[in-house]
């Protein structure tokens, strides 16, 4: 009897097994097996993207959060700059709600789904934000971006970079180039690599890195082979002055543009496509890009990245009915105050006028009570009071008479008999102690106030009643969040998937967002709405890291229940895998 092997079964069985390899390391290590096996990796290969175009277009796609790892792992933030190289996904910088930026360079290794922060050497860029981080060749090229300058001194301006900066993946340095050209200094700006020229578009730019800024539309080219600026000439119309926006290269010569803010309250939605000539001295095409199918739009293209699968581009954001508008990026990068300040209540002139004409009548010894009190005195406190009382009780008593409530602390003020002079601390321990005193001590000094042991008594019970309360809510509270743990769990605002298909814009400078799906696996997952996060395309998946939350920046009247969140989550879209 024969022996069998894994190459005696169909072709269709052994694409389908790769299939559930790793598409980076697992299939390189398969190419070096045989000419067999190398054919293939390459038809599961082709098998896994085209399976993933098919779910992205039907919009049918499995978001899969990354386990958290035990070791060292990267911060949260957002506004940071992200590619992917070979198996690996770079990320660099970014911010925290505190306006505190990174120069950390992190290396999330795909096939091992691990985060690896590579101990690089050279000329380490500074701390930025809102940068772009491009590759080429085996390079990283980092451009511009955004720090926020120390407290000290106060009214400082944001700094703004100009810097280019490489980072060579196989020497693991860092290396800051001189360029030649007037580029300005920018940040929130988006760029491409077409061809062997960096195309660099819009952004907050300025003259002098702490000079005043404005968002601009002017296109920057630098020469990766001689390293020299070169402000682009472009035809009219041109797109309006953007930033946070998206810029997705079609092919050496056609890139788009998405969406961006134009300034507090400018939102825009509109496609541009940018046309490369074949010479160098023709300038370059602005075409606006006719979109259909607008009712199935993402509801917010500014400060939600999109990404390129094939022939279609995807966009994460909220679903439609929960949009809401942002201001600005300068509102998401400034230090917001927190929400729970007290306003003081306002108060008619006359009103004022009386409290005054009061408060000078009032000439008595002691004057608490007089400054806001918290409670009302109970009934039965005053009228236990003595007939005649001494001066300075007498005049505690009036005070609260007049004030219309009282205090413990007013009431500790008034009240100096020995009793009352216990440290808190041994409260518990001899409260009987000080009751059973006070009645011998009540015979040889006369009594400031002989109703204290009844309301020591009184707040001891409320004191109790008020623990019992909180076991109560603590106890209901544990069972409720039993109950929805154990229910099905769903964000308050999910994110979505929105599709536009670019296959014609090339041609006729057409696109159309694809209808949307009435039941979105995506809309179930436990992604709420951030932005300014990064969505990068891997070998068959997006991969979704950072950002913000976008409720918290949009209510501030909800802060108190939903507090700012920075997320360092890592999350996976991929097509559901089919059994045969």
């Amino acid at each position: 009897m024969g022996t069998t092997n894994i190459e005696d079964l169909p072709d269709v069985v052994i694409e389908y097994i790769f299939c559930y390899l790793s598409p980076y390391r697992d299939f390189k290590s398969c190419r070096l097996v045989s000419k067999a096996w190398y054919a293939h990796v390459e038809a599961a290969t082709r098998k896994i993207r085209r399976e993933f175009l098919n779910a992205v277009s039907l919009q049918d796609v499995v978001l899969v959060q990354k386990a958290a790892e035990s070791g060292p792992t990267i911060s949260k933030r957002y506004s940071h700059s992200a590619c992917i190289l070979g198996d690996s996904m770079f990320v660099f910088g970014g911010c925290t709600t505190a306006n505190t930026t990174f120069n950390d360079l992190w290396r999330l290794d795909l096939a091992t789904r691990r985060w690896i922060r590579p101990l690089s050497m050279g000329t380490y860029p500074p701390p930025k934000a809102c940068a772009s981080l491009v590759s080429y060749k085996d390079n990283l090229l980092l451009f511009g971006g955004w720090t926020h300058t120390s407290p000290y001194p106060l009214h400082q301006t944001w700094r703004i970079f100009r810097h280019l900066h490489i980072y060579n993946i196989a020497a693991n340095r860092w290396t800051q180039v001189s360029t030649v050209g007037g580029c300005p200094s920018m940040a929130g700006h988006s760029a491409t690599t077409q061809g062997s020229l960096m195309v660099v578009f819009g952004g907050l730019h300025c003259i002098n890195p702490v000079g005043p800024y404005s968002s601009s539309n002017e296109v920057w080219v630098l020469d990766l082979q001689t390293y020299m600026w070169q402000k682009q000439n472009t035809t009219q119309p041109k797109p309006r002055p953007r930033y946070g926006h998206s810029q997705i290269s079609l092919s050496d010569k056609h890139m788009l543009v998405i969406g961006g803010c134009g300034g507090p309250n400018t939102l825009l939605n509109d496609v541009w496509l940018l046309c490369i000539p074949d010479s160098p001295d023709m300038p370059w095409e602005w075409k606006q890009v006719t979109v259909t199918n607008k009712e199935f739009a993402a509801p917010q293209l500014s400060f939600h990245p999109a990404c390129k699968v094939g022939n279609r581009v995807v966009v994460l954001s909220t679903a439609q009915r929960t949009y809401t508008k942002p201001s600005s990026l300068h509102g998401m990068l400034s230090v917001r105050p927190p929400s729970r300040t007290w306003v003081p209540p306002r108060q008619d002139p006359e009103a004022r006028a009386r409290a005054t004409a009061s408060h000078q009548q009032q000439k008595e010894t002691c004057v608490n009570g007089t400054r806001g009190v918290l409670k009302r005195p109970l009934a039965s406190s005053l009228e236990a009071l003595p007939a005649g009382p001494s001066s300075s009780s007498a005049g505690c008593s009036k005070d609260r008479g007049r004030a219309g409530s009282s205090s413990d602390a007013s009431e500790d003020e008034c009240d100096r008999s020995p009793q009352r002079l216990h440290k808190k601390s041994a409260l518990g321990s001899t409260v009987e102690t000080s009751q059973e005193g006070a009645a011998g001590e009540q015979q040889h000094r006369p009594s400031i106030r002989p109703n204290a042991r009844r309301d020591r008594q009184r707040q001891l019970e409320v004191l109790d009643r008020m623990a019992q309360r909180l076991r109560d809510l603590r106890a209901a509270g544990s069972q409720q969040q039993h109950k929805v743990s154990t229910g099905p769990h769903r964000r308050a605002c999910p994110m979505h998937l929105y599709v536009l298909d670019v296959s014609r814009v090339t041609d006729s400078s057409e696109a159309s967002w694809l209808p949307l799906q009435q039941k979105q696996r995506v809309s179930t997952s436990t992604v709420e709405e951030v932005i300014l996060y990064s969505l990068l395309l891997g070998r068959g998946e997006l991969i979704l890291f950072g950002g913000i939350q976008r409720d918290s920046v949009n209510r501030p009247e909800d802060a108190d229940a939903v507090q700012e969140v920075v997320s360092s989550s890592v999350y996976f879209v991929t097509c559901k895998h089919i059994m045969i």
